[in-house]
């Protein structure tokens, strides 16, 4: 298959064309390059990749990237509530309004297959283990344009294209483009580069999943049968729903003696959201294979050993 990856370069983007590769297909990405493409350039030694750069707001961009391919995976956006709300405008335009006209265009070129990156977010504050029938409280513009774009897509005419929506899980573990400004990744940073661990919200319950493991079911779902996704929601998760104060507990634990954890409860962030996964497992086989331990040994690892030095959000410390 030829398979159209958007924001190719992200967190995300960049394991889900290493794996989308590794399965033998052809990748096409296409990113504006906001925070530099180093980590693809693993991918260009399969001869099976290649990168445009464009903005998905650009119809020319989007157009240009589609000719010939079998399914396109959505994942460009502006990610996470700190981002999209110090950036709304640009938030509402690229996470969406771009999203009517990359399915307009994506359906015009006859591509069969759609997956759309959302998150569980949208869930908000639930007091049982949200599925994907569960109430949507989205509680910030981030989770709210996640909401909205479901929509959108879920609506349109599904004759032409197969359209599959994926609700992630908090994401976390090692990737060739890092990000330190997620739960546990964030904890694990500041272990071992602070000796303490910030926690605003003890209580609050957040659903976890490996990064590895999104590529996983993103693959697996654009491998899927269409009749067995095609207009579905699912939930993308693993076993680790967990309380923020049992994380950093976990992470104190792995990263060394003398780590403190500073608790100092703050109201700001509403969200307190567990959720289910056995829909994608039923109907794919799809399950989650890594686990929160494992994550933040790798995490911890690779920090203390100095190969993520010089990383922006680590503000030049080297961890110890």
């Amino acid at each position: 298959m030829k398979i159209v990856v958007t924001g190719a370069a992200g967190y995300i983007g960049v394991p889900v064309v290493a794996r989308l590769l590794a399965a033998g297909h052809e990748v096409h990405g296409l990113d504006c390059l906001r925070f530099g493409g180093a980590g693809l350039l693993g991918s260009y030694l399969t001869g099976r990749f290649t990168l445009t750069r464009g903005d998905i707001r650009d119809r020319r961009a989007v157009a240009e990237v589609l000719p010939g391919a079998d399914a396109v995976v959505h994942l460009a956006g502006i990610v996470g509530d700190p981002a999209c709300a110090a950036e709304p405008a640009l938030a509402e335009q690229v996470n969406l309004d771009a999203i009517g006209t990359v399915r307009e265009l994506a359906a015009d070129a006859g591509v069969a297959r759609f997956v759309f990156a959302s998150t569980c977010s949208v869930y908000g504050h639930c007091d049982e283990p949200a599925d994907e029938s569960s109430p949507l409280r989205p509680l910030s513009l981030y989770a709210r344009s996640k909401a909205d774009a479901e929509a959108r897509l879920l609506t349109a005419d599904s004759d032409r294209m197969a359209v599959t929506v994926l609700r992630f899980a908090t994401v976390y573990g090692l990737a060739p483009r890092m990000r330190f400004d997620l739960v546990v990744n964030a904890f694990v940073a500041q272990a071992l580069t602070t000796g303490r661990i910030q926690v605003f919200t003890p209580a609050a319950w957040r659903p976890l999943v490996h990064v590895a493991d999104v590529a996983d079911a993103i693959t697996t779902v654009v491998q899927a049968p269409a009749v067995q996704v095609s207009g579905e929601v699912f939930n993308v998760g693993s076993a680790d729903n967990r309380q923020l104060a049992d994380v950093a507990r976990q992470v104190a634990s792995a990263s060394g003696p003398g780590v403190q954890i500073d608790i100092t409860p703050t109201s700001g962030d509403q969200r307190d959201y567990r959720i289910s996964t056995g829909k994608l497992t039923a109907a794919t086989g799809w399950t989650a294979t890594r686990t929160l331990a494992g994550g933040i040994t790798e995490l911890a690892d690779a920090l203390s050993a100095g190969v993520l030095d010089g990383h922006p959000a680590l503000e030049g410390r080297r961890a110890a």
